[in-house]
């Protein structure tokens, strides 16, 4: 039971998504490393909310780096499973994908219900919910292809 073309749809999409975190995360770590001002919350930027205070505005763009620093990692990683292992077929690469978006963004969004706070849970919806449609696309060729 062969489904090509399916798949070939699950690992493109699931490369375009891993590119563009990849890309988001390091245009994010640009803006940390430039001190240029920029909007990181509710309309504010990062001096805006460390007035008067230059150490906590260095620490605000400290946390944003390491945050975009594991994001970019985790992209590069997700590029480099979904291109190899994830395109050849490997049953593990799918467990893997799961796994790491899953519990990434899973953890994302428990921002609304544990802070209160919807603010970046969009972004958590929309890549769990391309990842879910690229994983599922990948289902009958990692599950149900007798030669997979």
């Amino acid at each position: 039971m062969r489904h090509p073309s399916i798949f070939v749809a699950s690992w493109v999409l699931l490369l375009l998504l891993a590119v563009a975190i990849s890309g988001i995360s390091a245009f994010s770590a640009s803006l940390a490393l430039s001190r240029r001002p920029d909007t990181i919350v509710a309309g504010l930027s990062i001096d805006e909310l460390a007035t008067g205070r230059p150490e906590a505005a260095d620490a605000l763009r400290g946390r944003r780096l390491t945050a975009s620093g594991w994001a970019l990692a985790m992209g590069l990683l997700a590029v480099l499973v979904i291109a190899g292992p994830y395109r050849r077929g490997e049953r593990w690469a799918w467990y893997a994908l799961l796994l790491s978006f899953g519990v990434s963004q899973g953890l994302s969004l428990l921002r609304v219900p544990m802070l209160g706070s919807s603010l970046g849970a969009g972004a958590s919806a929309v890549i769990l919910t391309v990842v879910g449609i690229g994983l599922l696309a990948g289902v009958p060729r990692m599950f149900l292809d007798r030669n997979g």
